[in-house]
């Protein structure tokens, strides 16, 4: 399964969730981004593409491609390559017209898309995004929402997957349990896409 994960708008998460992806669950990583710093944190896993490439090569693993926030000919080969379009994004008035674009370009190649309102905090929002969103589509868009966590944040920090950092002892395995059940979760999510 390869998943391209793309927003025009920057600092929604793609790469947090590439990383997750990538580091706790065995995905291969395609970087197309010349300010993001995934295939440093994880080169043996991640290719960093050079953004003056004309074209991907064919995954020839579970790929996910990490697109930074602009639009080239690679955006259209990576979803021609991928069976899934994950959407990040803020559930904020800010980053609701970046999404809104990023969503409309990628709507036309008929893939599955999941959005995923990250940070969220306020259930209202998420909902008013979401109707901003199927408005403009004219059709039902599928969620999954990352509440706000400094455990997510932390593992990207230590370089590491939140399942590793949940298998601790101590006091700081709460946070990181709770977070790892997430990710997960957002894991059997895309996987059910495999079968749709």
């Amino acid at each position: 399964m390869n998943i391209t994960i793309v927003n025009f708008k920057g600092g929604v998460g793609k790469s947090m969730i590439a990383h997750q992806l990538i580091s706790g669950f065995g995905f291969r990583g395609c970087e197309i981004d010349p300010y993001g710093s995934l295939s440093d944190r994880v080169p043996e896993k991640v290719e960093r593409v050079d953004i003056q490439a004309k074209h991907l090569a064919m995954p020839r693993e579970e790929t996910i491609f990490d697109f930074g926030g602009f639009d080239d000919i690679k955006l259209d080969q990576a979803i021609e390559f991928s069976d899934l379009i994950i959407i990040p994004f803020i559930p904020t008035l800010e980053t609701i017209q970046g999404t809104l674009d990023t969503l409309i370009r990628v709507a036309s190649f008929d893939k599955p898309i999941l959005l995923v309102p990250n940070m969220s905090q306020k259930e209202n929002d998420i909902q008013d995004a979401k109707f901003v969103f199927e408005d403009a589509l004219g059709y039902e868009v599928e969620m999954f929402s990352i509440p706000m966590s400094i455990a997510l944040q932390t593992a990207i920090n230590e370089n590491k997957s939140i399942i590793d950092l949940s298998k601790q002892s101590g006091i700081k395995a709460y946070a990181y349990k709770k977070s790892a059940k997430i990710i997960r979760d957002l894991y059997d999510t895309i996987r059910a896409y495999e079968s749709k």
